[in-house]
């Protein structure tokens, strides 16, 4: 099956399955409850004076959104799939007026992203021999995933414009083809032989990345994708790198989610990048050193994947294929990414002159939101689970080069990950079994009042602030083994922190007057150890944070920026959380922050 997320007439989203019809070979897609409707109007055979009982599959209870009808899983797959089998056969036999009636041709309506707001929207990177096998450095390869998380405002969908500002695309862009994955059934703990289990079906997805946050490293405008020494620690490598891969528009999706039934070996497609009709690469999905089964089992042993969850597992030849600011600013350019047995992406590419409106972006994510009525959120509005998109700052503080082993920049650094690693203060937080000694911090974060970009005043998109504990769990790094390349040692710091719930919110937000964080106590017990520290210890501020991000990447209403460690840490080794034990922090005037600290069992739960 083919599945579609689309807008009609009046902007609202809708859903359905796509139809070749049988005269013509024009595509429809269909919306199930409609179609469902249409049938048990139709449908029904006189026999013998009688009428046949008619066909019935959900009735009114398709959901509304192809997430919602994903977390439905086995039950919900298998009645569409009935249904689809059954209105393909009336379609060719009985009554093709079903497709006008019950859905519209799929080029009379926008085609969304399958997944337009992906909670997970996590990117794998070198994950293909292309990547070591000619490298005279590499003399071992550490078989976990290298991956960053995209926020939603990337996600597009096919014939969107793949939009360029601040310069991003200069002195270069670049992009290419990549099979994703789409998870249709939730799971933690997923062992390795019931990984496809948990797998929906598969999407394209177009990776392009630009050089913006590279060219604003003081001295470095337009030396495209290469930093100076002092900006080369691994984190910052990584907020130039995937910085550019996060801003919006920048990962096309689609056009359909095609059903796994449908493919019948996902390790034995070609995969083609091309620009404009012309070929630019060629490669075969059986490239990749990871696969689905793996990167579904590793990251479930830490953190949970949800229905309508994206994963796609890097390219599998030329590793960004660079197109020149001349073709970027051309009207005819297309970027176009197949995938055998998949689909065709195709996304034309533009130069934003100016802000884009949000009322009518080219990402659906914040269109839907700017133009909802909730673009700005009243501070007793928020939630740990209301939060879309969850960023944290690295060396953000003044020991951070003698500790951490980062130095002092002039621009932040900042990785985001998913929002389902915030937890409410006073929940317990489960421990991975995996988990080895955890690093606990108290941290200054802020949160987000309004959908935002390109923020010249951050004081008008700040609700109020948190105190937050930070788990760090230190088993990413144990499991790296030497020789390692910089990536495998650098992103144990951003994995560490992505367990569900191991960032632990205050429950209220709190405005400060003249948003006066600076000089404000911070502490941190664990058992009878206490540790304290200052706010006055950041580098980098919300001020800094929030415009440097916002540069590239719209901002969502109820969003968590973490300013990240300070020299107020503990590391609590898995002996002293065995029992459990309970963990506190504040900050002046902000409140107290607790959580209890539960290690797992040994059960699976998948």
């Amino acid at each position: 099956m083919r599945l579609s997320s689309y807008l009609v007439d009046d902007g609202s989203e809708r859903w359905g399955f796509v139809v070749d019809e049988p005269a013509t070979g024009r595509a429809w897609v269909v919306e199930p409850a409609r179609a469902e409707a249409f049938l048990a109007r139709y449908a029904s055979i006189p026999s013998s004076g009688l009428v046949a009982s008619r066909p019935r599959f959900r009735g009114d209870d398709w959901p509304a959104t192809l997430v919602e009808f994903l977390a439905l899983e086995d039950d919900g797959m298998a009645a569409l799939s009935r249904l689809v089998a059954y209105v393909e056969r009336f379609v060719a036999r009985s009554d093709a007026t079903l497709l006008p009636r019950a859905g519209a041709a799929v080029d009379d309506v926008e085609l969304l992203a399958p997944i337009p707001r992906p909670r997970l929207y996590w990117g794998l990177v070198a994950n293909a021999p292309s990547f070591v096998r000619n490298n005279p450095n590499t003399r071992l390869i550490n078989l976990f995933p290298l991956g960053h998380q995209r926020p939603q405002g990337a996600a597009i969908g096919p014939g969107a414009p793949v939009t360029f500002r601040n310069g991003n695309h200069l002195p270069l862009m670049a992009y290419n083809v990549e099979l994703a994955v789409v998870i249709g059934k939730g799971g933690r703990y997923i062992p390795l032989e019931r990984a496809m289990d948990h797998v929906a079906g598969y999407t394209v997805v177009n990776d392009v990345s630009g050089t913006y946050y590279y060219g604003i490293v003081p001295g470095n405008a337009g030396r495209g994708y290469s930093l100076p020494e002092r900006y080369g620690d691994w984190l910052y490598q990584a907020t130039a790198s995937w910085g550019g891969k996060k801003a919006d528009t920048l990962a096309p999706m689609g056009p359909f989610l095609v059903t796994k039934d449908e493919v019948a070996d996902p390790y034995n497609l070609l995969m083609y990048t091309r620009q404009t009709g012309r070929t630019r690469d060629r490669a075969h999905s059986g490239a990749t050193l990871l696969g689905i089964e793996q990167v579904i089992s590793w990251y479930s042993s830490f953190a949970s994947l949800y229905p309508g969850d994206v994963l796609h597992f890097a390219t599998m030849g030329v590793d960004g294929l660079p197109v020149l600011p001349d073709d970027v600013a051309d009207p005819a350019t297309r970027l176009e990414a197949e995938i055998e047995d998949v689909g065709t992406l195709v996304n034309p590419v533009a130069v934003a002159d100016g802000p884009v409106p949000l009322n009518a972006h080219p990402s659906y994510a914040v269109r839907e939101v700017a133009t909802s009525g909730a673009s700005a959120l009243e501070p007793g509005a928020w939630t740990a689970g209301s939060a879309r998109h969850f960023y944290t700052s690295f060396g953000n503080h003044e020991t951070a080069e003698d500790t951490d082993g980062l130095p002092r920049l002039d621009v932040p650094r900042f990785l985001n990950g998913p929002a389902s690693s915030l937890g409410a203060g006073g929940s317990v937080v489960e421990i991975p079994p995996r988990a080895t000694d955890l690093v606990v911090s108290i941290e200054l974060a802020v949160v987000v009042r309004a959908l935002a970009a390109n923020v010249a005043d951050w004081r008008d998109v700040v609700l109020g602030y948190l105190p937050m504990i930070s788990l760090c769990d230190r088993s990413f790094a144990d499991a790296v083994v030497e020789p390692a390349r910089t990536g495998e040692r650098g992103i144990p710091a951003m994995y560490g922190r992505w367990a569900d719930g191991f960032n632990v919110t205050g429950e209220r937000v709190v405005p400060l007057p003249e948003h006066d964080w600076r000089g404000r106590s911070m502490s941190l017990e664990a058992g009878d150890r206490v540790v304290t520290g200052s706010t006055s210890t950041y580098l980098a501020g919300p001020d800094d944070l929030i415009q440097t991000i916002s540069a590239m990447i719209t901002l969502f209403p109820g969003d968590v920026i973490t300013l990240g460690w300070t020299a107020a840490r503990l590391v609590l080794t898995r002996d002293e959380y065995a029992a459990g034990v309970v963990v506190r922090g504040a900050i002046e005037g902000l409140g107290e922050v607790h959580a209890d600290l539960v290690p797992c069992g040994s059960a699976v739960r998948a």
